[in-house]
């Protein structure tokens, strides 16, 4: 029975690591091929963008450095009485560079928890910040999303409409997290249970299906449950994503202007919300290249053409990307010789 329930579950992890394989490969392929066929009508434009408006890396580094502000006091928040401004931050930065390795968030939900379980937090309440944090940021990017759907096909009316539906998400989500998490007590039994050879479904899409589910319904209970312990500190989370979020969105907004691309400040700002909650849906890591092809088509939406789009959408992505590198490496250089000199000892 053991020897059975283990091949089951390697039959079920191959299934998985063959369906993101196979997605992935998907993902790069057509990467590729656009790059082929835009990038060398986009470079050009590159430098002469960066030309006309050398300081567009520096506004992009700003609104990121705020976005990071933002997420930092929210994380703070969370782990208040464990971590502290410094170890917050540490953590923060530690996990934004290990998710430019590890895809789907991984890496930054690993290393909040691993700094929270090494300041004496329990394996409960790591977990709990954990999904607190993951689901503000569904809130946020969810909301974004639907607001910003709304701004570029429908205009002012229609984004009105999306805003009392956002409000009434919000108004209700607590009360749903709580349903969706009470719910797994009435899943069918396969659903709930990992062992019983009579109640497992035969095919191995069905077991794959059943895990999926189960994992859902854990993660809404853990979610209700630290909503309901701090609902103050459930509303902040979801304020700093916003916050984060809205400084990133002008942050694009304000590197595509600087580019002279057909678009306003709004529109922008309304383009990249859409464009990376879209490409939080395909596992890559930090997003590269579902978040640059998304950026690309939405403002390909709007009017501008991909090869004016692209070279915007590349040197933003590139500062994102190396800034919590570059902040990693200061870090990692500046603060053992400072937390010496505090210490009244002179570094090696």
């Amino acid at each position: 029975m053991v020897a059975s329930d283990t091949q089951r579950a390697s039959r079920r992890r191959r299934l998985r690591l063959v369906y993101r394989v196979a997605g992935i490969s998907a993902l790069i392929a057509i990467m590729v091929v656009g790059g082929v066929l835009v990038l060398p009508e986009a470079l050009p434009n590159l430098l002469e963008g960066m030309r006309r408006q050398p300081f567009a890396p520096l506004i992009a580094a700003g609104f990121w450095a705020a976005a990071t502000a933002a997420s930092i006091t929210g994380k703070r928040l969370i782990a208040a009485g464990h971590l502290g401004w410094t170890g917050t931050t540490t953590a923060h930065i530690t996990g934004t560079v290990a998710n430019r390795l590890i895809p789907a968030g991984v890496g930054a939900a690993g290393a909040f928890v691993a700094a929270l379980r090494r300041a004496g937090a329990s394996n409960t309440m790591a977990a709990g910040a954990v999904a607190m944090w993951s689901a503000g940021g569904c809130v946020a990017y969810a909301g974004g999303l639907l607001l910003s759907l709304a701004w570029l096909w429908g205009g002012g009316s229609l984004l009105v409409v999306a805003i009392a539906m956002v409000v009434l998400m919000i108004v209700t989500g607590p009360n749903l997290a709580r349903r969706a998490g009470s719910a797994i007590r009435g899943l069918p039994v396969w659903a709930r249970a990992s062992r019983g050879a009579g109640s497992q479904p035969r095919t191995g899409m069905g077991r794959v299906l059943r895990d999926r589910m189960y994992r859902v319904a854990c993660a809404a209970r853990e979610i209700a449950s630290s909503v309901r312990a701090r609902p103050k500190v459930a509303v902040g989370v979801v304020v700093t994503q916003i916050l984060a979020m809205l400084s990133m969105a002008a942050g694009f907004a304000m590197v595509t202007a600087s580019f002279g691309l057909p678009v306003t400040i709004a529109v922008g700002m309304a383009a990249y919300v859409a464009g990376t909650a879209l490409a939080a849906t395909t596992p890559t890591p930090a997003g590269i290249g579902s978040a640059e092809a998304t950026l690309v088509g939405a403002l390909v939406v709007v009017g501008v053409a991909a090869s004016d789009a692209l070279p915007a959408v590349l040197l933003f992505r590139a500062v994102v990307l190396l800034a919590p590198v570059v902040i990693a490496v200061i870090l990692a250089t500046v603060w053992p010789a400072a937390h010496k000199i505090a210490h009244g000892r002179r570094p090696a």
